[in-house]
């Protein structure tokens, strides 16, 4: 009877660890659409520099975090009704994930329109507020590259304190490949793979 119970609850963890596997793989696609809005956000932001519209860089912004958020919903919306239960991993994620989407735009677009401190400022906020959001993710999932990507993130926050605070932003780039297109990349290739397998 004990052994039989035993091996029901090892099973159960099995199919718990899949599960979660699954669904960070799937959340890949979560990663890559972040990623290259981000870099397009930075593309026009520095194309209305070069017209010298620098009014426009806060719609600029506004628009593309906009988007994001949208899609976010919507997305979690969608991932919520095809896996019905979340698994243990996954809500301390979500959490996670809205409370540091919260603090970007705090200090990425509320603090500054208030004159809290200046636009040089908030790419170093930024990385910062980025490093706690892979670090944690990757120690919540058990995922060394994420934490990796976390501290990438912090290097980079550290490493443009000393960059004039204009090109500050054009550091995001590397940053958002090695934290978001890398990961996602990689998340959308296992999923296939077991996706693969489950169709075989």
């Amino acid at each position: 009877m004990y052994d039989h119970q035993v091996k029901e609850d090892i099973q159960l963890i099995r199919e718990m660890v899949e599960k979660t596997k699954k669904a960070t793989a799937e959340s890949g696609n979560i990663f890559l659409f972040w990623g290259i809005l981000c870099v397009l956000a930075i593309i026009g932001m520095y194309v209305l520099v070069f017209l010298k519209k620098f009014s426009s860089i806060w719609v600029n912004w506004v628009v593309f975090a906009g988007i994001g958020i949208i899609y976010s919903i919507f997305y979690a919306v969608k991932q919520e009704r095809q896996q019905g239960m979340k698994t243990y991993a996954q809500i301390p994620v979500s959490h996670l994930g809205f409370a540091c989407g919260i603090a970007f735009l705090l200090v990425g677009l509320i603090f500054p329109a208030l004159g809290l401190y200046s636009y040089r400022e908030i790419p170093v906020l930024v990385s910062v507020v980025g490093g706690i959001l892979f670090f944690v993710t990757g120690g919540i999932y058990e995922w060394n590259l994420l934490k990796w990507c976390g501290m990438i993130w912090w290097l980079g926050a550290f490493g443009m304190v000393f960059v004039p605070g204009d090109y500050r932003s054009l550091i995001f780039i590397p940053l958002i490949i090695i934290g978001y297109l890398i990961p996602g990349l990689i998340l959308r290739s296992e999923y296939r793979k077991n996706r693969a397998k489950d169709v075989s």
